[in-house]
């Protein structure tokens, strides 16, 4: 175990070098070259996850790594993809599928026969590194279970796919073939919907939230709403394109124009424009956004180097930060404060105050995201409307205002520099662009003030029909369900207080969300998410309260038994009951954590809560490889958290009677603190209930 991780983190520092370096300054609207890694073979094509990448050479034919270290020399791979986990990668050799690793050069993992009459074609990994699947000449898509690659499933077509694509929410696979895309409901295995082109598809990726999906073609760029699959936007270009893929907050599609040389292009969605181009000298083998929320990058090849570009010039997406913050802001509002009556609670929270709430929050939102944009924008004054009594303020990127001013003053405004804005209020248009709804004009020629006032002008009065839409009744309904589970925790609290189990050092928090979603048949679903979480404040009570240091049984932590027993009594006698029905679709996610203290030796591990060899977990939201078994033990943090999480999912499975009927999906988030202390330990707990609210 400990040669694993030597070996990948040697590998990855090349990678995660490139963070340190993306400190820089980047024009607005601009993308600049940041870092290349030279190949002496010559590149053709790569695949790349995060910073992990391997491309496949012409001159010693194989793949390689960063540097050109070698994966395997082979001169007969043909497709092939990383796993996103980053511990091995899949290729087509001949009629056969081979999996090598990653780490170790020329090391077979896995092998997949075929034959003369079910040759491989394509083959993709699932964003979670979950599934594996791989289409053939006869037309079957086969589904593997990782991370031992054992079938599972099987989809009949009737056209070979020479590309596939996992939508990034496992609700979707996409195969490609010529002038076609068969778009397949993964967990049915039907078909949902098929779309045609008049010209041969070269590529295709969905968004980072699998709303969209944009194929390129011959000559044209095509955007699909995954909803409905209705085209939504059409890109018409003069040469072939290739190589689509969106930004991580979907606000840019980027794809290669021409074949050599090639041009980078990007293209901001909700203005429906090209921004920024890049013209390449020779033919780029590749293009792909770095799938990490922490930095802002992207990666393409050249014919002799894998170029890195610093991405941090392209606008943000200001409508999806602004919706996180006042749903943030809502979801507090909300709730039923401390003391309140329920008659009080439905005075306060209604339909009327929801909305105008709501409003009131996005203009906040919106105007401290905008900052002080009227300094920087040199207004002035266009032209006057006669009947309305409006003159038009100009400004360098904003919209134009119309503000009501006498005709008899409009002389006044001849002097820009004499104009002084206050107390502005933003709102966001559908283009993601601010727009002034409110602002006070000050003329210092005639000493008055001017006021343009838009507020109210775009009332969500069509709240019903918002895909974010949660009816009030339901965020009611959560609302006290959330006091009752409150109540729960703090009758099972005291009474192991009482029993002297924990003390007042253990911090326990519960809480509820309705979070809106859409199911793969495009139909709105409202899911139903639940958190338990617990922290041990005091250092010098931990190591009784919760886990001892070196210790990951669950049942050796009494502050970790204490949520159990409120997980339990809130699934099976609560509230939280009847949303567990059989079959109902259940996201666990498990948070398991470790202190900084180092492990002296092995502790030993006899496998109580299975084997994992690569099994994939996240840390720090990127997705990452752990292995643990009787063999390997624990020697690292990283491997003690994830054995803490594991101990938490046994004991969940074992003892919650009501999630013994659900389809529960588990994943595991390892967090390691660089302090040391028990204070460090804890366990978090999300719970989402899929379509939670549905009526049979």
């Amino acid at each position: 175990m400990k040669h694993y991780i030597l070996s990948k983190c040697k590998l990855l520092a090349i990678a995660w070098g490139i963070l340190l370096l993306s400190g820089g300054t980047a024009a607005w609207s601009q993308v600049k070259q940041l870092r290349t890694f030279p190949s002496q073979y010559g590149i053709t094509n790569f695949h790349n996850y995060s910073y992990l990448v391997v491309y496949k050479t012409l001159k010693n034919p194989g793949l390689y790594t960063y540097k050109d270290n070698l994966v395997t020399e082979n001169p007969n791979i043909g497709n092939f993809a990383l796993n996103p986990n980053g511990t091995s990668i899949a290729f087509i050799q001949k009629n056969n599928i081979k999996v090598y690793s990653y780490l170790e050069k020329e090391t077979e993992l896995f092998s997949i026969g075929g034959s003369k009459t079910q040759v491989p074609l394509a083959l993709a990994y699932s964003v979670d590194a979950r599934r594996f699947i791989a289409s053939y000449s006869n037309g079957r898509i086969i589904f593997y279970d990782l991370p031992k690659y054992l079938p599972r499933d099987t989809i009949k077509t009737n056209t070979p796919a020479n590309e596939l694509i996992m939508s990034p929410n496992n609700y979707f696979v996409v195969s490609l073939s010529e002038k076609k895309a068969d778009v397949w409901n993964i967990e049915t295995k039907a078909l949902r919907t098929s779309l045609s082109f008049d010209s041969k598809a070269n590529g295709a990726a969905f968004s980072a939230d699998a709303s969209m999906l944009a194929v390129t073609t011959s000559n044209k760029v095509l955007i699909y709403n995954t909803r409905n699959w209705e085209l939504i936007q059409r890109i018409n270009t003069d040469t072939i394109t290739r190589y689509p893929t969106f930004n991580t907050d979907n606000k840019y599609l980027s794809y290669i124009q021409n074949d050599d040389p090639g041009i980078i292009v990007f293209y901001n969605v909700f203005k429906q424009a090209v921004e920024h181009r890049i013209n390449e000298s020779g033919q780029i083998g590749g293009l792909n956004f770095i799938n990490s929320h922490s930095t802002k990058t992207l990666v393409s090849s050249r014919p002799k180097e894998m170029v890195i570009w610093d991405t941090k010039g392209l606008a943000p997406y200001y409508g999806k930060r602004l919706n996180d913050e006042v749903d943030k802001m809502m979801n507090g509002w909300i709730k039923m404060m401390d003391g309140e009556s329920m008659a009080d609670y439905q005075i306060r929270v209604n339909d009327s105050t929801r909305i105008a709430q709501t409003e009131q929050f996005r203009q906040e939102v919106a105007t401290g995201m905008a900052g002080n944009r009227l300094s920087l924008e040199s207004p002035f004054a266009g032209d006057y409307d006669n009947a309305g009594g409006l003159l038009a303020i100009n400004f360098a990127t904003l919209p134009s205002i119309a503000l009501p001013v006498p005709a008899g003053e409009v002389g006044d405004f001849k002097n820009p520099g004499k104009l002084k804005f206050s107390n502005a209020v933003y709102a966001l248009r559908d283009n993601d662009e601010f727009e002034l709804v409110y602002v006070e004009v000050k003329n210092e020629l005639n000493d008055k003030v001017y006021i343009y006032d838009q507020i109210g002008r775009t009332k969500l009065t069509s709240m019903e029909t918002d895909l974010n839409f949660v009816p009030l009744n339901i965020l009611q309904q959560a609302a006290a369900e959330e006091v009752k589970l409150a109540e729960t925790k703090e009758e099972i609290v005291a009474a192991d207080k009482q029993d002297k189990l924990i003390t007042e050092n253990t911090l326990i928090n519960v809480d509820t969300k309705v979070i809106p979603d859409v199911d793969a048949n495009g139909n709105k679903i409202l899911n139903y998410q639940v958190g338990y979480k617990y922290e041990v404040i005091n250092k010098e009570f931990s190591a009784k309260e919760d886990f001892p240091s070196g210790v990951y049984d669950i049942q050796k932590s009494n502050a970790a038994l204490s949520l159990m027993k409120i997980i339990k009594q809130s699934f099976e006698e609560g509230d939280f009951a009847k949303y567990l029905t059989e079959g109902k679709r259940v996201k666990v996610t498990i948070t398991g954590t470790a202190d900084g203290a180092p492990i002296n030796g092995k502790i030993r591990y006899d496998g109580r809560y299975g084997e994992f060899t690569d099994e994939s977990y996240y840390n720090n939201g990127e997705l990452q490889a752990m292995t643990v078994t009787p063999a390997t033990g624990i020697t690292t943090n990283p491997q003690l958290a994830f054995i803490r999480a594991a101990s938490v999912e046994n004991y969940l499975t074992k003892n919650i009677s009501t999630l013994q009927n659900t389809k529960n999906d588990f994943t595991y988030n390892v967090e390691v603190s660089q302090e040391r202390g028990g204070e460090y330990r804890k366990v978090l707990i999300q719970f989402l209930i899929i379509d939670a609210f549905k009526q049979k």
